[in-house]
């Protein structure tokens, strides 16, 4: 049975504007994965998948790093941890590349603790279906060993680029053959504009637009943050970086530089921005960037501050967009005002808590299924096929339990 207060925040969070960022409440939230960082997340239309995380321990512990897959189904709103079989990452397991093609999440990279000390430049394939990883050997020209880096697919291409090994950083763009794991190196590694002395970027987040890749951000070699005033783009037609100059808000200027963020594209000509860190240099430390969610225009190439804000800022989460165009962000670290002046570590705290945006309304079937999971009574009834196909619940939703 659920606590009365369970049930009273459960009520309070239907009832809010679904625009804006609400704390989600999982049926089996103590059971759910715990507080951490550098993982990463991939959202089918029925799940949240999350994998992989890093915790500090105390001084007498060995630092935690997760070699965990979780699953969040959004139906039956609880969280299961996953058991995998298969040749999967075993050391590699914060800040990684993920992306998802069908039901295959593509991981590539990442890191150990130290940072730095473990890496890999396998490309692991896991089977969201059956759980199964498969690793694969690059072949020809692979990438290097990094973390940090971003990777997206176009037909049947997969771009890897960007990322550090902790001591060389680059904007390196690897194009791989899927069908025949052919790596071929297409873009090389260009001088930063804003900062002479850097070259490379890690922790960056990159879409893909009218056949070019647009960079957002990121973190270099000295810490720095980059700005989002200019844009890399790479050409995947001739192979060539240029920058482009953004158009401030008219009121609010340009979203602050940033690293460890989040962006997602969600339409045709528009994405959106939020999250991250930056680093003053002059105080060595890191500070969390504000609440706000920012729009970036594909079209007018300007940015637009929305009345949109994150309940809590974090960098380090792990996000995610499904279909139904829902926005979830799981985990990450937030700063305390504990100890401004001392160690870093002092201040940060992992947390474990999930969030959730819309960023469209929903269909009409999307909101009858909703109303339908939330409101029916005997909740045993969505676990079982059979009944809910004698309810003439349409098939797309039924497979989505699981």
């Amino acid at each position: 049975m659920l606590q009365s207060s369970d049930n009273t925040r459960r009520i309070q969070q239907s009832s809010k504007n679904m625009m804006q960022f609400t704390e989600i409440y999982p049926i089996n939230e103590q059971l759910g994965p715990s507080p951490r960082s550098g993982h990463r997340a991939v959202a089918t239309d029925s799940d949240l998948w999350l994998w992989g995380g890093y915790f500090p321990r105390q001084t007498n512990q060995n630092e935690s790093m997760f070699r965990e897959l979780w699953r969040y189904n959004f139906a039956l709103k609880q969280w299961t941890k996953e058991e995998t079989i298969g040749d999967g990452p075993t050391l590699t397991l914060a800040s990684h590349a993920v992306c998802l093609h069908q039901h295959l999440m593509f991981v590539f990279g990442g890191t150990g603790f130290p940072f730095g000390q473990h890496g890999s430049n396998d490309l692991y394939i896991l089977d969201l279906r059956q759980r199964k990883w498969k690793r694969h050997k690059l072949l020809t020209d692979p990438p290097g060993k990094v973390y940090g880096a971003s990777m997206l697919i176009k037909n049947e291409y997969l771009y890897i680029l960007c990322g550090t090994n902790s001591l060389r950083y680059n904007s390196d763009v690897y194009q791989i053959h899927l069908p025949t794991m052919q790596s071929i190196k297409i873009g090389h590694t260009f001088d930063e504009i804003e900062e002479p002395f850097e070259a490379g970027r890690y922790r960056q987040e990159a879409v893909l637009h009218n056949d070019k890749i647009f960079v957002f951000g990121g973190g270099g070699i000295l810490g720095i943050s980059f700005s989002l005033k200019l844009i890399p783009i790479f050409d995947l037609n001739t192979h060539t970086w240029s920058f482009l100059k953004t158009i401030p808000d008219p009121v609010h200027s340009y979203p602050s530089e940033r690293k460890f963020h989040s962006v997602f594209k969600i339409s045709e000509n528009r994405l959106l921005v939020f999250g991250g860190a930056h680093f003053d240099i002059q105080q060595n430390q890191h500070f969390l960037v504000e609440k706000n969610v920012w729009s970036f225009d594909f079209n007018k190439l300007e940015w637009t501050k929305l009345p949109i804000q994150m309940i809590t800022s974090t960098y380090f989460h792990a996000a995610a967009m499904n279909q139904r165009g829902e926005i979830w962000s799981h985990g990450g670290v937030l700063l305390t005002d504990n100890d401004q002046d001392g160690d870093e570590l002092t201040r940060e705290k992992r947390i474990s808590n999930l969030f959730m945006f819309h960023v469209r309304p929903l269909s009409l079937q999307e909101i009858a299924w909703s109303n339908f999971v939330t409101k029916i009574t005997d909740k045993s009834l969505l676990t079982k096929r059979s009944s809910l196909l004698e309810l003439m619940i349409p098939l797309q939703f039924v497979n989505r339990i699981h």
